[in-house]
This record gives structure tokens, sequence and C-alpha cells, in this order.
């Protein structure tokens, strides 16, 4: 494969070996334009592989752009998007107008792959997910044994930026694909597995369903402690994790019902847990 290689968005810093676009003139950009209007000033089927950084996040819909990037690529080209993660903070900073997360590519290369191809004017394949997660946030998570791909999908402020890497097609040569995930300290490092996402989500067991609402909408009070075993942080043992559990649950119950109500419950709480621990 031969052909030109694209920076959009590159700003200041242009990747090695790219013809750097922008909406602002700066020593490093060859091309000036604006991606919401102008088309990409390139022949049809002229390039091979277009990367870009923290740019799609400022436009407000990246349709147009996608669409000049379908018509430019050649058979196989390769892309390599890299924005802010929808459910980190800095992804809502003044400027960013679009949010982006998985389920954008998810929906437009694997779920409704055949409408997007339309839309689009070429089928684009996920590859590979990359999620960027600070090495201070991995640390913390390992202490506190919290699972990261449980993390990923429950939680906020987990990933810094994320990538997409996308194969482009006129006519595509294999069957659909399940995209590979992975998490690294940064860009650079070495990528590590994680599960794929599941579509559409396994269904929920009636009786499993019944058990988690009515201990969800119990109250905190009501509510029978989990029957698991506490994690404790390494170094730990698990009769510290549990009188602290029971020292917070001591609390609760005296605010809500009066120390009456913590001896009364204190014998249900032990039975509950010292005998898994012991």
């Amino acid at each position: 494969m031969s052909g030109l290689r694209l920076d959009l968005g590159c700003g200041a810093t242009k990747k090695e070996g790219t013809i750097g676009l922008d909406v602002v003139p700066g020593p490093v950009v060859d091309q000036v334009l604006n991606f919401e209007t102008d088309p990409l000033p390139f022949p049809d089927g002229s390039v091979e592989y277009v990367f870009s950084s923290h740019c799609l996040e400022h436009l407000p819909g990246p349709f147009p752009l996608f669409t000049e990037i379908s018509r430019v690529c050649q058979e196989g080209a390769g892309l390599e998007f890299w924005t802010p993660y929808a459910w980190e903070n800095s992804a809502f900073i003044f400027g960013h107008r679009t949010f982006y997360n998985e389920d954008h590519y998810l929906h437009a290369c694997l779920w409704f792959a055949d409408y997007w191809q339309k839309l689009l004017g070429k089928r684009w394949v996920l590859r590979e997910i990359v999620y960027v997660i600070e090495p201070s946030v991995l640390a913390e998570l390992f202490r506190e044994q919290v699972n990261l791909d449980f993390a990923l999908r429950y939680y906020k402020g987990i990933v810094r930026e994320f990538g997409v890497m996308i194969d482009v097609w006129g006519n595509y040569p294999g069957p659909e694909i399940q995209p590979e995930r992975r998490f690294a300290a940064n860009r650079e490092a070495e990528r590590h597995p994680l599960p794929p996402i599941a579509y559409p989500p396994a269904e929920i067991p009636p009786d499993e369903l019944a058990k988690a609402t009515a201990w969800l909408s119990a109250s905190s009070v009501e509510r029978p402690l989990a029957r698991r075993e506490p994690v404790a942080p390494p170094g730990q043992r698990p009769r510290l994790a549990l009188a602290r559990h029971l020292a917070s649950r001591f609390r609760v119950v005296a605010r809500e019902e009066g120390l009456l109500a913590v001896a009364r419950r204190t014998g249900g709480y032990l039975r509950g847990w010292v005998k898994p621990l012991f």
C-alpha cells in the first residue's frame, strides 16, 4: 500500500511522515481548511492513513469530515483517532462540542455497519479500542481491588483518553469481526487485553432480577449484607476490614434508629459475616 498520510487537526505537533491539516495556520500546518465545510484537498482513493489527535471533539458533528475521509481513502486504509473519553472531566472543557465513547464507533462500524456504509460511502471496520489510564488510577484500582472492565462500564474518571484503529473498505473482503479492547498507561506503552463488549447484553434470569430489585429498593437499614467476602486492601487482614465495616454500619443504624437498634442488629451482622471469615 502506498499513498498519502494525513494528520487532521495537527496543531503545533504533526505526526511524522504526514501532511498536516488544521483550521489555524502554523509552522507544521501544510493545508489550512475548515473541517466542517471544506472538502479534503486530495483525489479519491489517494490516502493510505489518517491520524487525528484531540481534534474531532471540537466539531459539532463528524459526518461531513467522515464522508470526506471515506472518499479520499484507498482500499484498506487505516484510521487512528484519539479523543478525550466521554466519561472523564476533561472531555467537557470549553471548546469541546462532541463527547466520544466507544459506542460511537461500535454503532458505525459494527452494530449498524450496513446503515453507516450507505451514509459514509465505504465500510469502516473497527479493529481496536485503546483506553489510556493514568498509572495512579491503575494503582488505585489495584489497591481497592476494583475490576477494570467493571470500572470502565460503570465509573467515571477512569480513562484519560481513548483511541480507535479502523480500516476503510469500499468492498470489505472479510467477515464481521469483534474489535480488540486494550488498555495502557500511555499511547506508546504496552497494551493489555480487556474482555470484548457483549452486545446485546445477556438476559438476566427473572429470579436474579427479582432479588436484585428487592435488594436495591430496600433502605440502607433494611438491606441485608451482600453474601460475599469483603476484599481487604493489601496488607490488611479480613478481620480488620470486618471491624471497619461494622463501625460504619453502627454509625448508620445509630443515626437512623437509635442506639438500641445498634445492639439489636449487631448479632445479625456478625452471623452473616463472621462465619465465612473464620
